[in-house]
């Protein structure tokens, strides 16, 4: 079992993934922080009994979620890694063949009723194919070709826990992106005014396109830089006489601060002698990692 040392040097330990808990603890916990992990989707139960139309054969998911804008929606089995490939298989082959209806639409609003009915029954029973995921926890290997013959994700969400009984979780694999209000990002010495981002989608989530410029703050002071993309890969340009990064660092972190925020110095002599900073909402800010 791995294990994980976070930055006050406390020990998490992974839960026996095949031992200490069952599927149903790992289901009311996969729930639980699911909207937390995916914060633009909905998520709800989803027990209902789909019909394979190849078979004949029903089967039920577990969960599902459905995204704020209802442009996409998602059926989820959660599976412990104990099980075989073969059960897993035959569940997902049903998800895959069963045609969504407005009774499945009327469940899934019981489940929550703070969605919009009509646009999820015009979603549901649209062309619109549900998206498939199995939540397991554990790597598996050998599911991965199969699951992807169904166009099915695997994630794997691993829980840990130290000393004091606090959790950690782990997240790996596929599942649709989650947007940090941070960013990591290279500074390319052979460009002194470019920044690699080494995110793709970090920009698009703000609304900054290719070409657009955009207020950075570093230091304490203002810098426009251009979004410039080379292909797939994002670069911030900046359009100053001179370049405000430094040349020794390497690596820099892009903060977004959507409400205002204070910060204070980490340091004691610092915060006894410095003035405490107050970011504005919607503020971008260069940090060195």
């Amino acid at each position: 079992m791995s294990k994980v040392l976070d930055h006050d040097t406390v020990w998490f330990q992974e839960l026996a993934p095949r031992d200490y808990y069952n599927e149903n603890d790992l289901e009311r916990t996969v729930k639980l922080y699911l909207e937390t992990i995916f914060p633009d989707y909905r998520v709800f139960s989803f027990k209902q009994k789909l019909l394979n139309n190849i078979t004949g054969k029903s089967s039920a998911a577990d969960l599902g979620m459905i995204k704020n804008d209802y442009s996409e929606w998602y059926v989820i089995e959660v599976e412990l890694g104990k099980h075989t490939k073969e059960e897993v298989i035959k569940q997902i082959h049903t998800f895959r063949n069963f045609t969504p209806n407005k009774d499945n639409s009327d469940y899934i609003c019981k489940e929550r009723n703070d969605l919009n009915k009509s646009k999820v029954e015009s979603l549901i029973t649209s062309s619109i194919l549900p998206k498939l995921m199995v939540i397991v926890n554990e790597e598996k290997e050998k599911w991965k070709s199969d699951l992807a013959k169904l166009s099915c994700e695997m994630c794997v969400f691993q829980i840990y826990n130290d000393f004091d009984n606090r959790k950690l979780y782990r997240l790996s694999g596929e599942f649709p992106t989650i947007y940090t209000d941070f960013c990591h990002c290279k500074f390319e010495k052979s460009l002194p005014f470019a920044i690699k981002l080494l995110s793709k989608d970090f920009l698009n989530k703000h609304g900054i396109k290719n070409g657009d410029t955009l207020e950075i703050f570093f230091e304490g002071r203002s810098y426009k830089w251009e979004r410039q993309d080379d292909g797939s890969i994002p670069y911030l340009i900046c359009n100053s006489t001179t370049s405000p990064l430094d040349p020794i660092s390497a690596r820099y972190r892009l903060n977004y601060y959507s409400k205002s925020r204070t910060i204070q110095n980490r340091n004691l002599f610092s915060r006894l002698f410095s003035k405490i900073k107050t970011i504005n909402q919607n503020t971008f800010v260069f940090i060195k990692d």
